[in-house]
């Protein structure tokens, strides 16, 4: 069953599963002329896989889509079926985004003054404005680190606030475009002249654990490999603000890409397609609490307003 989708949306499916069919035999072909001049075939990622109508259905995905439908279907519905505004918005959020911003002007060029001035518009009350100052470090650190950075590698191209996005068969598209199947923005890139890239992810939380954000890096890697043909390696790194620090995990090949990370990302997509199969069911958590659609969703406020028992009067 495909929930909340009409006859054209499964039409529209079909026809993007054919569209794989023929795309994977012209990686037939292409594999064989590559074979021949005994070069790698590298302009798409190789992938046997179809996807399922139910995952073309509810493309184009991406890293926090997938992670919605898995945590809580009747969330994934709220904002990706019925597109429902968010009823509010938590400050940790917003101070979030206000530091994105600040990050993204800064390294296209603003001074580190404008930036935070610009960014602090989007803040709301005294507590947000303080949590925001106190990340302002962590910005000016993180741009002294990419001047040195910058000294020590030849960079040809820096991306900031980059979208990408891949077909079904893995092949590079428009994020806009109507055939994107995943999707994703890149916080800040850097392209090196020894055909090497560089992908940051800016988080503003608690520092956790990366394997706990490896799906998200799997992804922005699938992309870039899949959208910078001449790039061979890359470098997958997150910016903890707070702790002015960046984690880099070991660089990875686009074959290992290949062979590791598209199946896994192509397997996640799948298993989120299945989880909100079934419709809008709720999945009460902790992570209601910080639902920005708690105030909508019945089974959040059930669990927020639970009845208390009285206690038992004592036996005389």
């Amino acid at each position: 069953m495909l929930w909340g989708c009409g006859l054209d949306a499964r039409r529209n499916a079909r026809g993007r599963a054919g569209r794989v069919a023929w795309r994977l035999g012209a990686w037939a072909r292409e594999a064989r002329t590559a074979e021949k001049r005994h070069v790698e075939p590298h302009s798409v990622l190789v992938s046997i896989f179809v996807a399922s109508l139910r995952a073309l259905a509810h493309a184009p995905w991406s890293a926090s889509k997938v992670q919605t439908a898995l945590r809580c279907p009747r969330l994934f519905h709220y904002r990706y079926v019925e597109k429902i505004e968010e009823p509010e918005t938590m400050p940790e959020a917003r101070v979030g985004k206000a530091v994105h911003a600040a990050l993204e002007h800064v390294l296209q060029g603003k001074s580190l003054e404008e930036a935070v001035s610009e960014a602090r518009k989007q803040l709301e009350d005294d507590r947000e404005t303080a949590r925001f100052d106190s990340l302002g470090a962590g910005i000016q650190a993180f741009l002294g680190r990419m001047g040195q950075f910058r000294r020590r590698r030849r960079v040809q191209r820096e991306l900031v606030e980059y979208t990408l996005a891949v077909r079904e068969d893995m092949t590079a598209t428009q994020f806009y475009a109507g055939d994107a199947f995943y999707r994703g923005i890149v916080d800040a890139a850097f392209i090196f002249d020894d055909d090497s890239l560089a992908v940051v992810d800016h988080k503003t939380g608690e520092r956790r654990p990366q394997h706990t954000i490896g799906e998200q890096l799997q992804g922005y890697a699938v992309l870039a490999a899949a959208s910078f043909r001449n790039v061979r390696c890359i470098w997958l790194g997150v910016h903890w603000v707070a702790d002015q620090v960046v984690e880099w995990a070991a660089p990875v090949t686009v074959s290992e890409i290949q062979s590791r990370f598209v199946p896994a990302v192509l397997h996640n997509i799948e298993a989120a397609a299945l989880a909100v199969e079934g419709g809008p069911r709720p999945n009460p958590g902790a992570w209601c609490e910080w639902c920005t659609y708690r105030s909508i969703c019945p089974a959040a406020i059930e669990m927020r307003f639970e009845p208390v028992d009285e206690e038992p009067e004592p036996w005389h």
